[in-house]
């Protein structure tokens, strides 16, 4: 049998999502608010004075309260939803949790998750807060092919530290 999931949009379902970043010297700020935007087209984004190149200014871009939607879309049209469950989980703590994706993969609409190095262009820190928040990751991430390979946070299954596959399955 077939089951047909709840579809988890993080609207109204007690997630509040929080986005982080530093515009670094050389950083366009045009085109990191473009990354955002990709992922989390509601967000809020400051305008910064245009600087001369180079720049020496470090700055810090804060999104509270985002959509979560059209993230969740983006990684069941990826097909990514083991490793986002893995990347969401790694760092949780009772009802929060810190993960980290490429900004360069967000300028194209797309998400890369970041492990221990920075990758080219720089991350966004995304921040999880909620009650229940280990359940709910399991099930935003859920798809029919735990049906037959059953997978939960934390599992022997879970991608190593530094988000390489820990095993494979046929």
């Amino acid at each position: 049998m077939d089951l047909k999931p709840l579809k988890y949009n993080g609207r109204d379902e007690g997630i509040e999502v929080n986005l982080y970043t530093e515009l670094r010297p050389g950083d366009d700020s045009k085109n990191i608010t473009i990354a955002i935007h990709a992922l989390f087209p509601d967000a809020n984004v400051d305008d910064f004075d245009p600087e001369t190149f180079p720049s020496t200014v470090h700055r810090q871009i804060q999104c509270n309260h985002l959509s979560f939607e059209f993230f969740l879309e983006q990684i069941r049209k990826q097909a990514i939803l083991d490793t986002a469950m893995d990347a969401m989980g790694t760092n949780l703590d009772g009802d929060r949790t810190r993960f980290r994706i490429s900004r360069l993969a967000a300028f194209t609409g797309k998400v890369s998750f970041s492990h221990e190095d920075t990758p080219l262009g720089g991350c966004f820190e995304i921040e999880l807060i909620g009650m229940g928040l280990r359940d709910w990751i399991e099930a935003c991430t859920w798809h029919s092919g735990r049906q037959s390979v059953p997978r939960q946070l934390h599992d022997e299954s879970a991608m190593n530290p530094s988000g390489d596959a820990s095993t494979w399955h046929q």
